[in-house]
Order: C-alpha cells, then sequence, then structure tokens
C-alpha cells in the first residue's frame, strides 16, 4: 500500500479515537491467520517506523518523547529489524 493511500485512509479516521481504531484493527486481526506474536510485531515495527520518521530519525528525541531509554529502544529495532538512520540517497 502507497503511503498516499496510507494518508487517504489516515484522513477518514481522524473522527475516530485511537482507542475505536485499534479496536477495528484488533477485530482485523482476529480474523487473520496470523499468530498473537506475528500481529503484536508487526504493530510494533509499524508504530515504531512511523515515529521514527516523525523524529527524523534522531533516537534520542524518539526515546525522550516515547518515555523509554534509549538502549532498551535500540535493542527493540535491532530484534525488530528496524534500520536506525535514514540512508541517503546521492
Amino acid at each position: 500500500m502507497t503511503s498516499k493511500k496510507i494518508a487517504e485512509i489516515a484522513e477518514q479516521f481522524e473522527a475516530i479515537t485511537i482507542k475505536k481504531q485499534m479496536k477495528i484493527i484488533a477485530f482485523k486481526a482476529a480474523n487473520s491467520r496470523l499468530f498473537y506474536k506475528e500481529i503484536l510485531e508487526e504493530f510494533e515495527r509499524t508504530l515504531l517506523q512511523a515515529i521514527l520518521e516523525k523524529y527524523d530519525h534522531n533516537i534520542s528525541k524518539m526515546s525522550l518523547n516515547m518515555k523509554l531509554h534509549r538502549n532498551s529502544l535500540a535493542k527493540k529495532m535491532k530484534k525488530l529489524k528496524i534500520k536506525e538512520k535514514k540512508v541517503k540517497n546521492k
């Protein structure tokens, strides 16, 4: 799914609280063929990638705003195979 399509869908969710959004996602996940661990890892990976982009790949700012120690965050990102630094194209 493209970023543009995701942004359009996200706009539709603006009027819905995060708890209601989570209920929708949980319902969809419960009816999928994924296992619990896979669902949690995918959610965590997606959330951390979005927050990483929000803070322009600045792990220190990210950890402060998440109230999660920088080292714990780095370990979690390594486990989920999330790259810490933005790759610059030249």
